[in-house]
């Protein structure tokens, strides 16, 4: 789901304006990549799908939604459908066809059957109209085409080798980007206090000002939605300065200690594994593990995701600094849940389940992974 790329894109293709005020940019302090207003770390659960001391990559908001795309289709899109159905047999059908069609059955239209065409035309035709408009504002205003027949998820990479940052999102929404990270800005309230706040996904914003301050076109100026969805700017405070101290500072210790501070600030090397989630398309338990959804909502979630396909990287980009893509490499990449969905589907070789056990599983799991022949 790309509901708010999608949105600011909308916003900053009437002008560059229109698409500042959409993100609050001139409403809220921002926060560059040297400073930062929270004075401890977090990053949310689901988030990230690997980190390792070369990057960090982590998702777009909107995935834990998705299945309301699927919901809405049966309420919104086929209602609207079934009205323009109807406006086509009494008011269409008869004047080019000569019948007219109940539904499917059809009979004769003769001269006497005219009232059919004044109420097709008088009083069908502008139901058809509005349904037709609420199909158009629910897929392209409100977003809802980026859940279907695109990329299932956004990826957005950090890379503290290269200083740049990686964006991977539908063509429509902006498209795949390579971003200067020393230019981001940390944008904690891009919904502003609208009166339709409320129905906004809110998640952290990171704005690129346009490469020419003075420039008309606002060339090179864009946002990226970064993380899940957050309940507010205090929680996307905590996950900028996760991701300022990974790239200012990188991994500093293995795990983080047990009697850590509220206030501390280092980065572990090795995730746990609800901190991050499966990359690539998962199938409905795998889905169901992670965001505990309700049967009909994971039911609509695998009717979106079935049409979409899985984002990767350019190889030009060389976007992994040689440490590997997760989908490859998820021991190596610091992608644990991939690692473990691999390893219960029996996908990880003997080395590499060694080595993903050290890292995050017992000694006893590490000794029996090795007296095994394979």
């Amino acid at each position: 789901m790309f509901v708010r790329e999608n949105s600011y894109r909308l916003a900053q293709r009437r002008s560059s304006e229109k698409g500042r005020t959409h993100i609050n940019l001139d409403g809220q302090k921002r926060w560059p990549t040297y400073r930062t207003g929270a004075r401890g770390i977090e990053i949310p659960g689901r988030a990230a799908y690997a980190q390792n001391d070369a990057y960090l990559e982590l998702c777009n908001p909107g995935w834990d939604l998705q299945w309301r795309a699927g919901m809405g289709n049966l309420y919104v899109i086929l209602p609207a459908a079934v009205l323009i159905w109807i406006w086509y047999e009494f008011a269409v059908h008869p004047l080019v066809f000569k019948t007219i069609i109940f539904f499917w059955p059809t009979m004769a239209y003769g001269s006497e059957d005219w009232p059919y065409l004044v109420f097709g035309w008088l009083l069908l035709f502008p139901l058809a109209l509005a349904s037709a408009f609420m199909i158009f504002a629910w897929f392209h205003c409100m977003g809802m085409r980026t859940c279907f027949f695109t990329y299932a998820r956004g990826r957005i990479r950090f890379n503290r080798l290269t200083r740049k940052v990686y964006v991977l999102r539908p063509r429509y929404c902006g498209g795949n980007v390579v971003l200067d990270w020393e230019r981001l800005a940390a944008l904690f309230e891009p919904e502003g206090s609208s009166a339709g706040a409320k129905q906004t996904i809110k998640a952290l914003a990171l704005h690129h000002p346009p490469f020419d301050p003075t420039d008309p076109n606002a060339k090179g100026e864009d946002c990226i939605f970064v993380g899940p969805a957050l309940p507010g700017p205090q929680e996307a405070a905590y996950l900028w300065e996760y991701i300022r101290q990974y790239m200012e500072v990188g991994p500093t210790t293995d795990h983080i200690p047990a009697d850590a501070s509220s206030t501390y600030k280092g980065i572990a090397r090795y995730l746990q594994p609800d901190y991050t989630t499966y990359c690539g398309k998962p199938d409905s338990r795998q889905y169901g593990l992670e965001q505990k959804p309700g049967f009909m909502e994971t039911s609509f979630h695998m009717m979106s995701q079935i049409t979409c396909s899985w984002p990767a990287f350019p190889k030009e980009w060389q976007s992994d600094s040689g440490i590997g893509e997760p989908e490859d490499k998820p021991v190596q990449t610091g992608a644990v849940m991939t690692a473990l969905v691999y390893r219960a589907q029996g996908k990880l070789s003997k080395a590499d389940e060694i080595e993903f056990l050290q890292r995050w599983g017992t000694a006893e799991a590490v000794q029996e992974a090795m007296s095994r022949e394979k």
